[in-house]
């Protein structure tokens, strides 16, 4: 079995409409202003990055960031011990720059910048 075949099977819950309707990954586009407030609602762990998965709430809505090394440095040096103990905390962001591999160029990104 093909990794594609195996991953949609892994993703064949039909008991809900997640993971049909467009991405529910947080973006940089995404961001509605830099005072925004996310709730870290649960940490997961990024099987396909192999990296921690924090869901987040704003304003109803229920989205997912992957901890890059960048952030999860940001974390761990804000005197957050594990990943686990994100949860419950309010966490803001700022867009940056990043260089990115698959476009070959410079993009927007998401940096943690408070950890509440």
């Amino acid at each position: 079995m093909k990794k594609e075949e195996g991953k949609k099977m892994e993703n064949s819950n039909l008991t809900s409409w997640d993971g049909f309707l467009g991405s529910s990954f947080l973006k940089a586009e995404d961001l509605k202003n830099v005072d925004q407030i996310f709730i870290c609602k649960n940490v997961e762990f990024d099987l396909e990055n192999a990296r921690p998965l924090i869901v987040l709430e704003s304003e109803g809505a229920t989205s997912k960031f992957s901890l890059n090394v960048t952030n999860s440095n940001f974390v761990k040096n804000s005197g957050i011990n594990s990943p686990k103990e994100l949860i419950g905390k309010k966490i803001q962001f700022r867009i940056s720059q990043a260089f990115s591999p698959n476009a070959k160029k410079e993009v927007d990104t998401l940096r943690i910048s408070k950890i509440e």
